[in-house]
């Protein structure tokens, strides 16, 4: 039994992919806002405190840290509760809190309720509806990958309609019978039952003895598939029993039993012991080191060997690339500018950021708690935590643990989502100082935008009446009353600006930009629709011109001389708000990318 790194379970699985089963916890589930096993015991265990101390729930939150001090001293093997950290501790708080089954099965709908299925899960889609898997067990109540095989069979529409997933639970175990005879059908196994169905699993009494029909079906699949565990913590006694038993079958787990773990060396001691079972049966047993889940899946998409349907479906998941393949200008060959692309090399980034563990909330909810808390540096939830620069103790009351300084890499090749955001954002902020303008982060974009502030630096200045020449007038204002008022009742603002992206290719970053009119958006009483959409035919005759070669070279020119002004490398301090002394800088390249002449 060895630690290996994911690529090398991703290269073992491309050659054997239909032999390999997965088997999910909740940690596969996080990077779609579910809330974990833990976040799921501290909220119960709050409702129970508020009762008993006759508080408003809604005023306490788990992750303000005097809340989670206040239950760790009072639960913490106390007042009917078991030890935070022991295997029971999620059973226990359930117990205290909803005894009754379906104030149980009502309480976890509405923890589960409009949640959408993660680029991982929708990937897996992808794989069930292509044929690059069969069987999936997991511990989960959620239905994420019913709907994520759904939209994906929808979009590929198979011609063998046997590829439609089949879900096999507590209301439905005979369905687990069925995939040992029909090879070609998929099927997912839920352990704990599916919300579909009144039958759940999530108390010790009830989770002492797993469902024996689906006990066995996970046995004798054994002999037909490896099997791939991610996200599972390994606490249920019952499931490791199940798991240990299929590891002592002749012939169990022909593809190997892989471990995956984001610290492989936390790992509790009862999965130690179940590869070390396996390991003993003679079976390939590996523990991997995970990245993230969606890291993982986008991993096996690319190397899968999908479908025409199904490889267009997986990689219209993928973020689209901004920056297309071409040779830079070289000293030995004869160069003829063809096209200048809008795109400069970060040849250096911030080498460290914060990072803690979070994970359970809506992209809102995280958003009202940095603006509750007045947090004015960066901080990206992404894949059950955040990244961040700025004051560490804000930080760390955001995230409600403890932050820790962690080494990063920007440069040097493609970046897991979180890492890509926390980047973009940084730039975004520093970009928005540097230059006589402000950054606008929304949920899709980062955007710096021009504003035309009296009093400026004569860099700042320079540059606005550099972008005034460019744009050919004015680049700021407000619009015309006719096409709606702002949130003060104002006519809203617009403003030249540009969207930035960062893509890696050929071994160097690429911060990308591209120019567009922004407008100030609000929200408008339904008779004013068509009154607002007239923005649009706005800002398309604002371009028409914009768009013809010299003008759009002019433009790409401006901003590329205020972003990096100088003939050499730029830097680009973070600002004081990200704690720029302690964290670092950007530093850009004054040469855009050029293309080359056609041969």
């Amino acid at each position: 039994m060895g630690i290996v790194d994911q690529g090398a379970f991703v290269r073992a699985w491309a050659v054997q992919m239909q032999r390999c089963a997965w088997f999910f916890g909740a940690g596969a589930s996080a990077s779609a806002g579910l809330p974990t096993a833990t976040q799921i015991r501290d909220d119960l265990l709050l409702r129970v405190y508020a009762e008993r101390h006759q508080l408003r729930r809604e005023d306490l939150h788990p992750n303000d840290p005097v809340i989670a001090a206040k239950l760790l001293e009072y639960f913490n093997d106390r007042n009917g509760m078991v030890a935070f950290g022991a295997p029971n501790d999620y059973s226990r708080a359930f117990e205290l809190a909803l005894p009754d089954e379906p104030a149980r099965h009502r309480y976890l709908q509405h923890k589960l309720a409009d949640k959408q299925p993660s680029y991982g899960q929708r990937i897996l889609g992808a794989l069930l509806s292509g044929g690059q898997a069969d069987l999936v067990v997991t511990t989960n109540f959620d239905e994420l990958i019913e709907e994520a095989a759904a939209d994906a069979y929808s979009a590929v529409k198979p011609a063998d309609g046997r590829r439609r997933l089949n879900v096999a639970a507590l209301g439905s175990r005979d369905r687990a019978r069925g995939v040992l005879e029909v090879e070609s059908t998929p099927m997912l196994i839920k352990l704990h039952g599916d919300f579909r169905e009144t039958s759940l699993k999530n108390l010790d009494s009830e989770l002492a003895s797993q469902d024996e029909v689906l006990r066995q079906a996970v046995i004798d699949l054994s002999r037909r598939y490896g099997i791939a565990v991610v996200g599972y913590s390994g606490r249920d006694d019952s499931i490791m029993e199940m798991l240990e038993a299929a590891s002592r079958a002749d012939a169990a787990w022909p593809a190997g039993l892989w471990w995956f773990a984001r610290d492989p060396d936390a790992i509790p001691e009862r999965v130690r012991r179940l590869l070390q079972i396996a390991s003993d049966n003679g079976r390939a047993a590996h523990l991997v080191r995970l990245g993230t889940f969606d890291e993982l899946m986008g991993g096996l998409a690319l190397q899968a060997e999908l479908p025409a349907e199904s490889r267009a479906f997986a990689d219209a998941l993928r973020p689209q690339n901004r920056l297309a393949e071409a040779s830079p200008p070289t000293e030995t060959a004869q160069f003829g500018p063809v096209i200048r692309f809008n795109a400069l090399p970060v040849l250096e980034a911030p080498t460290t950021a914060l990072h803690a563990p979070l994970s359970g909330l809506t992209r809102t909810e995280f958003r009202k708690r940095v603006r509750a808390l007045g947090y004015r540096g960066v901080a990206v939830n992404a894949g059950g935590s955040i990244w961040g620069w700025g004051d560490e103790e804000i930080f760390t009351k955001l995230a409600g643990a403890t932050a820790e300084e962690r080494t990063i890499d920007l440069t040097s090749g493609p970046l897991e989502p979180g890492l890509h955001a926390l980047a973009l954002e940084g730039l975004a902020k520093a970009l928005g100082v540097a230059l006589p303008a402000r950054s606008l982060v929304t949920r899709r974009d980062y955007v710096v935008r021009l504003v035309e502030w009296d009093k400026l630096t004569p860099e700042r200045a320079k540059a606005l009446t550099a972008f005034r020449e460019a744009y050919g007038g004015q680049i700021t204002g407000r619009l015309a009353k006719k096409y709606g008022l702002n949130r003060d009742g104002e006519p809203r603002e617009y403003a030249e600006a540009v969207r930035l992206h960062l893509e890696h290719r050929w071994g160097l970053a690429w911060l990308t930009f591209t120019p567009f009119t922004w407008v100030e958006r609000w929200e408008t009483a339904d008779d004013e629709q068509e009154a607002i959409a007239g923005v649009g035919e706005w800002k398309r005759q604002r371009w028409v011109a914009r768009k013809q070669n010299e003008t759009w070279s002019r433009l790409i020119a401006t901003w590329t001389a205020a972003m990096a002004p100088e003939p050499r490398p730029s830097n680009l301090p973070l600002t004081k708000a990200l704690d720029g002394r302690r964290f670092g800088r950007f530093t850009l390249g004054p040469t855009s990318a050029y293309s080359r002449r056609a041969k």
